[in-house]
């Protein structure tokens, strides 16, 4: 562990930060970055970095490899000098949790869980898992990033469809932990969830795979009554953004899943989603900008899709919660 300890260094996260520009993005497998994601995302200049699962490709139940193929990552010239410059926040998917799709039965997930806190800076008390939030800005732009740990707690998909009431995506303490994060003051929140909430028609992970826990996602946002609100997903290879409307969901605003996944390969097959905004599809590989404007009574989000490979804007959606 002394290679990722050596390196572990990432500029903080202030509490008085107000947070105008946010980069986000997923699925990064050192061995096949060609295209220098980190110098791509340092030329964006964000004021965080949002790191939402398969971070690295371990998919292993060997902890020593684990940790080799972290390294594979922190030892990086180009990302070591990002971490200097930009805070980060991260999260697990499946790949860097230890293994493809596992959840609460993967027999190493403690000792997997105390590598990524070493990563990432978290505590090595506390919860199991490794959701955490952080609020950011003064008062009028108070940033709240929430992000969820899909894997830790999570029980087999089977169960789920099969009707269990105990079947769980979050955990009985994560989702009394998520509730009291809505709870707390905030003038826009950011919720990282690795896997897709929003979409449901494609075959892969999603919270669609578990009905009664989006359905329970879904009305915790609208008795919470949490403000604007704007999540965020990787996992898919692909990019795109998807929308219920205020008048379908029953929310005060129209609820966006910004998905940006690839970006050190991508290219995932795709038919489409009913609830897709035009436009916002890409299989190339991918990252997120969101550029927040506080100047108005309530926060306008330009959320970019944008190439890894030419740094420029393949799509644009804005959300303007003033309207």
């Amino acid at each position: 562990m002394k290679c990722l300890l050596a390196l572990l260094f990432t500029l903080p996260l202030l509490a008085e930060d107000a947070i105008t520009r946010v980069a986000a993005g997923s699925c990064y497998n050192p061995k096949r970055d060609t295209l220098g994601v980190w110098k791509v995302l340092a030329q964006e200049k964000p004021q965080l970095f949002l790191f939402m699962g398969d971070n690295i490709y371990g998919d292993t139940e060997d902890m020593d490899l684990l940790k080799k193929k972290w390294s594979a990552l922190t030892s990086r010239p180009d990302y070591i000098a990002f971490k200097k410059q930009t805070p980060i926040l991260a999260t697990w998917d499946d790949h860097d949790y230890g293994r493809n799709d596992a959840g609460t039965e993967y027999p190493k997930k403690k000792k997997s869980q105390a590598i990524f806190r070493e990563v990432f800076g978290l505590p090595q008390t506390g919860v199991e898992g490794v959701y955490h939030s952080k609020i950011t800005g003064p008062e009028g732009q108070r940033l709240q990033v929430i992000l969820l740990d899909t894997r830790y707690h999570r029980t087999k998909p089977k169960k789920a469809r099969s009707g269990d009431p105990n079947s769980t995506i979050l955990g009985a303490e994560q989702w009394k932990w998520f509730a009291a994060e809505l709870k707390k003051p905030a003038d826009l929140r950011l919720i990282v969830s690795s896997i897709q909430v929003i979409s449901y028609e494609h075959r892969f992970e999603k919270w669609a795979n578990f009905p009664n826990e989006r359905a329970r996602f879904l009305n915790l946002l609208k008795s919470s009554n949490p403000g604007p609100t704007i999540l965020l997903s990787g996992d898919r290879h692909l990019a795109e953004i998807c929308k219920i409307s205020k008048a379908e969901s029953g929310l005060p605003f129209d609820l966006y899943d910004f998905t940006t996944s690839g970006m050190t390969h991508a290219g995932s097959n795709d038919k489409g989603c009913r609830l897709r905004i035009p436009g916002s599809y890409t299989k190339k590989e991918n990252y997120g900008i969101l550029n927040i404007d506080w100047s108005g009574q309530k926060p306008k989000v330009s959320m970019h899709v944008k190439s890894v490979k030419t740094g420029q804007a393949l799509h644009t959606t804005v959300a303007d919660f003033s309207k």
